[in-house]
């Protein structure tokens, strides 16, 4: 698996480097390269959602890096295709909220942090709809790398949290604003569309149904 990111990654790089410097704007040009790739970087905000009912809110935090490659479909350049392979972290934090006189409050009284490690492949339709913005959808395919997952009660940690599945199918939107040709920030919203966690009629962590993914990616980008 890591060989083939390395291998996906040294294409994309190989592409980047011979490709047509065309501007923002341009279309197909025909008897010349039309791909255009980069890098990016950036972090999430995420929380896990359980049967569409927030859990936690957007505290945990991740990181987030990647390669693309995108080319247009249309002969004035604003509709183009963009797949990328990129790192994303996911997950869910809480702490336990005291009042005044000390006591826990909030229906989950103990800490708690979700953190899984995902391998994404999004293709992404982008369009730009004014000068150097573009808006951003389509769907992405994850491979769980790894989770830890941890629930402290009375300073212990909690073992036995039933399993994530391997692979997410998700969502996203975006919007982004391209600087002097190159440089850009991107924001995102990813929600699975399937769920991550199947979880039955158990007292782990209060929880029963399915979980989702919802996250928040914030990311600088350099388009060669």
């Amino acid at each position: 698996m890591k060989r083939g990111f390395l291998v996906f990654i040294a294409l994309i790089l190989i592409i980047s480097i011979n490709a047509q410097k065309n501007s923002y704007g341009e279309g197909i040009k025909k008897g010349e390269s039309n791909f255009r790739g980069g890098i990016r970087a950036g972090f999430t905000g995420s929380q896990i959602t359980q049967d569409g009912f927030p859990f936690q809110g957007y505290k945990k935090f991740g990181g987030f890096g990647g390669v693309f490659v995108n080319f247009p479909i249309t002969n004035n350049g604003k509709w183009l295709i963009q797949p990328e392979l990129n790192f994303i972290m996911k997950g869910c934090k809480h702490s336990p909220k005291f009042d005044e006189s000390g006591n826990i409050t909030g229906f989950i009284k103990n800490y708690y942090k979700l953190q899984l490690s995902y391998g994404q492949i999004p293709v992404l339709v982008k369009w730009k709809f004014y000068k150097n913005f573009a808006l951003e959808f389509g769907p992405a395919f994850c491979i769980l790398f790894k989770n830890n997952d941890v629930e402290k009660v009375d300073g212990y940690i909690n073992y036995g949290a039933p399993p994530f599945t391997r692979f997410e199918f998700s969502g996203m939107l975006g919007i982004e604003y391209l600087f002097f040709n190159h440089l850009g920030v991107s924001l995102r919203y990813d929600n699975s569309l399937l769920p991550v966690r199947k979880l039955k009629a158990i007292h782990w962590l209060y929880l029963s149904g399915g979980q989702f993914n919802q996250s928040f990616v914030f990311n600088v980008y350099y388009q060669f």
